[in-house]
């Protein structure tokens, strides 16, 4: 993958003085004015952007839209389908030739769900699993350092597409750490997330698992939706989960089906899913009190 730097823009030269005429009592200068602005050609200035990223399961496609390059979408939910769909899209960009950055403050990261993913687009655990970087960290001062010192660096090295950042609070919600320095922290923290995503123009996603939790420390919740370019609400209900835009005000059930079934959706787009592609399995509901980390 060729890593698409944006053009600088051409700032060309003022015409030169003769080409000004001298302003008259009956003109006031408008002409001079005019004929300067004539003078003046601005070539057209084309930006090769990243396309956005799509989980190619259309119903989720049209529920939750695209997860576009240099913006930042922050996935806040109470089921652990939130875990699926972050394999789903680390996928999805590995599919599209891209590397994956995977700073996990969690322990959700999933190799054996891509893996499984990546061998029904008849892709190999060596095909998947080399491309997808992960670093985990286990205090928020480890998921600080990691974002503001190698997060970067990382991404320049690697020339990632898609930058995840999952149970991205998490850490910052220990009760071992004071209130004021876990804010400072993830403030300093969400700064550099945004900067980081819009300058390499790559696909930010945070997840938080948990909608209750981030009620402990409402000033981080504030943090971290308002560095958001864009919110989903995930809530666990019987038979799916409630998918719900802040964006566009929506809000919409999906029900995970087996991968080797198909929906009416699949056939109200265009562009035809990969067969056998798709979400399996049913998801639970994350609870407050549960300890959040995954066990292999």
């Amino acid at each position: 993958m060729q890593w698409a730097w944006k053009r600088p823009y051409f700032h060309p030269s003022l015409p030169s003085a003769p080409d000004f005429i001298s302003p008259s009592p009956s003109n006031r200068g408008e002409n001079s004015i005019a004929l300067a602005a004539e003078a003046i050609v601005v070539p057209e200035v084309r930006v090769e952007t990243r396309p956005a990223l799509t989980t190619l399961v259309p119903t989720l496609d049209r529920i939750l839209g695209p997860f576009e390059a240099g913006k930042i979408t922050l996935i806040d939910s109470g089921s652990d389908f939130v875990f699926h769909l972050t394999t789903l899209l680390s996928v999805r960009a590995v599919m599209e030739g891209h590397e994956v950055v995977f700073l996990d403050g969690g322990n959700s990261v999933d190799p054996h769900g891509m893996v499984a993913l990546g061998k029904r687009a008849a892709l190999t655990r060596e095909e998947i699993l080399p491309r997808v970087h992960v670093a985990r960290a286990f205090t928020c001062h480890q998921m600080t350092t990691l974002i503001l010192d190698m997060l970067d660096k990382k991404i320049e090295e690697t020339r990632a597409g898609l930058v995840v950042l999952a149970c991205l609070p998490t850490m910052f919600l220990d009760e071992d750490v004071e209130v004021g320095e876990a804010h400072q922290l993830f403030q300093r923290s969400m700064r550099a997330i945004r900067q980081t995503v819009g300058e390499r123009e790559v696909v930010g996603l945070v997840t938080n698992a948990g909608l209750a939790k981030l009620h402990r420390r409402k000033s981080i919740r504030r943090q971290l939706y308002e560095g958001a370019d864009r919110v989903i609400r995930i809530a666990h209900g019987k038979g799916g989960v409630l998918i719900h835009r802040l964006d566009t005000g929506t809000s919409e059930w999906y029900a995970a089906v087996p991968p080797d079934q198909t929906t009416m959706d699949d056939f109200a787009v265009a562009e035809p899913r990969i067969p056998a592609f798709g979400v399996a399995g049913a998801s639970r509901e994350i609870r407050l009190t549960e300890h959040l980390r995954l066990g292999w």
